[in-house]
């Protein structure tokens, strides 16, 4: 398969005594390389709860489930936000998770949601050594992308993602092998 190639903006960060731009180039391919982590592990969460959703209204078959996937939950209009609304509902009305569960499940969802909006829409700036996220949540904010920084991201997602799963189980949308949850 062909690897598209884009052009690519790039905010570069320089001293008066001299910038290495290879080195710059370095930092802001690995920081491009995490964007798109970011964004592919979000959309993942997504993906999981669509499934749920799908489950909630048209059990393991139904006529119309691929025409709501593909003309509601994939539309444009149908955003991570208005999903969690659906998701919390599901929750609620299944009684699929009760107390400080439900309250950290909906907190990691916003968490995926808010990293996944500021990766995709938020502008990347390095120099030779560091990147930064410069992005707007309340206000302008400007992350640098340290390796804890991203570890925490990595966790986040790594965790929202098993969290989504457990409950696609609950729900019945999904059965999973004992192995899978090693991963």
């Amino acid at each position: 398969m062909k690897q598209i190639r884009v052009v690519k903006t790039a905010q570069t960060t320089v001293s008066t005594s001299g910038t290495n731009l290879v080195e710059v180039h370095k930092v802001a391919e690995q920081a491009r390389m995490n964007r798109l982590q970011v964004i592919e592990g979000a959309l993942t969460v997504e993906n999981q709860l669509n499934g749920v959703i799908l489950h909630y209204f048209f059990g393991t078959s139904h006529e119309r489930r691929v025409a709501f996937e593909s003309l509601v939950l994939n539309s444009d209009w149908c955003s991570f936000a208005a999903k969690r609304k659906l998701i919390t509902h599901i929750i609620n009305e299944g009684n699929l998770l009760e107390g400080r569960d439900k309250s950290d499940f909906d907190k990691l969802m916003r968490d995926v949601m808010s990293v996944r909006n500021a990766f995709a829409h938020g502008n990347l700036s390095s120099n030779e050594k560091q990147a930064w996220l410069s992005f707007f949540e309340g206000r302008p904010r400007k992350e640098e992308l340290t390796d804890e920084y991203l570890t925490n991201i990595e966790e986040m997602l790594r965790v929202a993602f098993f969290k989504t799963l457990e409950l696609a189980q609950k729900i019945g949308a999904m059965k999973l092998a004992e192995n899978t949850k090693e991963a």
